[in-house]
């Protein structure tokens, strides 16, 4: 496994790279800080990923909202889809949100936990 830091100060994290990073539960858990977390991905990502980070995360309460693909869907109807579920789940602002794939599903869950 090879690990790389992004250094911007207090906003600092870490980006891993190699095989099966997503059961290890080791690189996930120092990331979290409250009890529950909410993986957002897409009907793409989820049926290959989506058990598998779930069962690493077994430590927290985890939900998960699965969005439809593509950029067609970057818009407020898929926002509030995150966050009603979030709601659903009563998450609160302890919550930890993990954008599972990239693009669309990076940038609306950044948008949402902000």
């Amino acid at each position: 496994m090879e690990k790389l830091s992004v250094a911007l100060g207090e906003r600092s994290y870490p980006i891993f790279i190699g095989t099966d990073l997503l059961s290890r539960s080791d690189l996930y858990a120092p990331h979290i800080h409250g009890q529950q977390v909410c993986i957002v991905t897409n009907e793409t990502i989820a049926p290959i990923y989506l058990d598998k980070l779930k069962s690493s995360l077994s430590f927290s309460h985890v939900s998960s909202v699965i969005l439809a693909d593509g950029e067609a869907h970057k818009n407020l109807t898929t926002l509030n889809e995150i966050f009603t579920a979030l709601l659903a789940e009563k998450h609160n602002r302890t919550t930890t949100l993990i954008a599972l794939g990239g693009g669309v599903v990076g940038d609306m869950t950044g948008f949402a936990a902000a």
